[in-house]
């Protein structure tokens, strides 16, 4: 499992956007070219986004179709990391000033790219090494990487309804997967201005300012009750509580990992199963991103 591993690490930080950075730090002439936007004013990506859930791939619909040459064995536990690591940030900010970008999102802090179309190498730790390249368009942003076959990660941004909504397409080709995995998700501007504070959590429920305007304090006390519970959730599984753990499971979930329609005795099971082998458990977690949709009847 260890290419695995070593896999989802590249993985992680290309999708969140946090491993291209040292590839741009060579000193290299932006070359003049028509589809790249040459002020701020022709980016229609300027802006703060939040995601639209009715509208994205179901991320663990595209996971579970994926067809996987991994051993049987480490099915699961490969499809499991891959859907943790390819979950999609609640929020994104972007701003763009001539050929430099800087994206930030609910996941990551800002960072800030040249997106000169130019292609750049960067020698990894294991010796071998990764091309990237990010070009800027009147509407469109891509980030590609490509290297060993495990590492190409291919990030496309689409500026629709001019500007108003975003497209953020993610093309994943890895050694283990036969065929590449494609996810789209959707997001919607919700601020003319790239709004950085989304990162420290000051954009969760209950400090949403005029992002949702009137918001009812029922709202900010529902969210600080989910606050509370996922706290006990994660004291639980560090102290190995089953018991505690599955007063949060339905009789039946509709998707637990890779299954559909899993009753709650087999949720024990596996959660049986994994604490009996686990030498330790160690959960750690910031604050929770917590986004209210539909009225306040769902949470994400």
């Amino acid at each position: 499992m260890k290419r695995i591993k070593n896999y989802f690490t590249i993985i992680a930080a290309l999708i969140f956007f946090s491993g291209l950075a040292d590839a741009q730090r060579s000193p290299q002439r932006a070359p003049q070219s028509k589809a790249i936007a040459s002020s701020e004013d022709q980016c229609l990506f300027n802006g703060t986004y939040r995601i639209d859930v009715t509208e994205s791939d179901r991320l663990y619909s595209v996971v579970e179709d994926a067809r996987s040459s991994v051993p049987v064995r480490d099915q699961q536990q490969f499809f499991r990391d891959l859907s943790t690591r390819l979950t999609p940030p609640d929020m994104l900010a972007i701003e763009c000033q001539g050929t430099r970008v800087t994206v930030g999102s609910s996941r990551a802090g800002k960072i800030t790219y040249l997106a000169d179309g130019i292609n750049r190498r960067e020698r990894l730790p294991d010796g071998s090494f990764v091309s990237s390249k990010i070009t800027l368009g009147v509407d469109s942003l891509t980030f590609v990487s490509s290297g060993k076959a495990e590492d190409n990660v291919n990030v496309a941004f689409e500026s629709l309804e001019d500007g108003r909504r975003l497209r953020v397409t993610r093309r994943i080709d890895a050694q283990q997967l036969p065929e590449p995995i494609v996810i789209q998700t959707l997001y919607d501007k919700i601020s003319a201005a790239a709004e950085w504070n989304i990162y420290d959590g000051d954009r969760v429920a209950g400090k949403m300012g005029s992002a949702q305007p009137g918001a009812p304090p029922e709202s900010n006390r529902a969210a600080d009750a989910l606050r509370s519970e996922f706290a006990i959730w994660i004291e639980a599984t560090n102290r190995r509580d089953i018991a505690q753990q599955m007063r949060f499971y339905m009789d039946e979930l509709q998707a637990f990992y890779l299954t559909r329609n899993t009753p709650k005795r087999a949720v024990r099971l596996e959660k049986e199963r994994i604490f009996g082998s686990a030498r330790s458990v160690d959960i750690r977690a910031g604050e929770p991103e917590i986004v209210f949709q539909n009225g306040g009847r769902t949470a994400i």
